[in-house]
């Protein structure tokens, strides 16, 4: 056949229209196939087609030639590994609603005809708050950038304001951190690291974060680092919820609004309690643990009733113990 346009990308184009619209029960033949290519506007004759299916087959790919023509026999990941990708994706939080979706077609792409149908009637992508940080993924790439040459990082963190807008913190302070690992917990990501300023391991919400940039110098901190497990730091500095679930008032100082809507979201009703502190309207589940978070914060429950009066004898006992 004359060299004509396209040519050296109709085998690639193959290998695409079979992982995407094949598999045993959806066989493509050599005549189909030049059809598809035709579409994508790259000319194709049956015998070439069947020279390039040999060449896949030849370089380990697993085209297999059925009875009514060729499909793609297994792939990297089974539909219940799918799912679980796409419900890892649509529980992170800190991945926008926007760049939610466009991973969620991207892991569907990687299944056969009939999983990705069904993927695709399985999926329920969760309306996310507008506020997440559309470049969250540049900053992760600096951050692994920054673990592999041994640099430290710097970056910009934002904090929640009353009026529920992100704003820098510190009046745009510029952070300097030797970075350890990422974790993903509680459905957020974090950098733990080591601060240059207070010279400790910190941790940083990754979404918070921006203007992050790789500097020149090497990392500080290595004894620090070397001395966190991963697992553990997660374990004890990062706090989970279980329990009935109710709709609860709580008071806390004002400077605290962010921590709260951190834990919450920003749909939470919130409104001024004096000059100093809030009154903010939530829905959590009740638990030991929720008491134990009010109580790190310093904050108080004011409605309902009776579940002020749990979270007052449950103070009065931690006292008395």
């Amino acid at each position: 056949m004359p060299h004509v346009g396209g040519q050296k990308l109709k085998i690639i184009n193959e290998y695409q229209i079979l992982m995407e619209e094949s598999d045993e029960k959806h066989q493509i033949n050599a005549v189909e196939m030049t059809r598809r290519l035709k579409k994508r506007g790259i000319p194709a004759e049956r015998k070439g087609v069947y020279m390039d299916m040999n060449t896949l087959m030849d370089a380990g790919i697993d085209v297999v030639k059925g009875d009514k023509g060729y499909y793609i026999a297994s792939r990297v990941f089974e539909l219940a590994e799918l799912k679980l990708l796409v419900d890892a994706v649509g529980a992170s939080k800190f991945i926008s609603q926007r760049r939610t979706k466009d991973l969620v077609e991207k892991i569907t792409t990687l299944a056969g005809v009939d999983d990705a149908t069904q993927l695709q009637r399985q999926v329920v992508v969760p309306e996310k708050a507008t506020t997440a940080n559309e470049k969250i993924f540049y900053t992760i790439d600096v951050i692994y950038q920054c673990l592999d040459n041994d640099k430290k990082m710097s970056f910009k963190y934002q904090e929640w304001t009353l009026t529920k807008e992100m704003k820098p913190r510190h009046g745009g302070k510029v952070y300097i951190v030797s970075p350890a690992f990422l974790i993903r917990n509680d459905e957020n990501y974090y950098l733990v690291a080591f601060d240059d300023d207070n010279k400790e391991i910190r941790h940083y919400r990754v979404d918070k974060m921006v203007s992050t940039e790789m500097l020149d110098e090497n990392r500080d901190g290595a004894q620090e680092r070397k001395a966190l497990n991963p697992q553990e730091y997660a374990r004890l500095h990062v706090s989970m919820f279980a329990g009935q679930e109710r709709s609860l008032t709580i008071r806390f100082a004002k400077h605290l609004i962010g921590v709260v809507i951190d834990k919450f979201g920003s749909d939470i009703d919130i409104r001024p309690d004096g000059d100093s502190h809030v009154k903010a309207r939530i829905n959590v589940a009740v638990s030991p643990q929720l008491y134990g978070w009010l109580v790190g914060i310093g904050a108080s429950i004011s409605f309902p009733a009776e579940e002020a009066d749990k979270f007052k004898a449950y103070l009065k006992k931690m006292m008395e113990d």
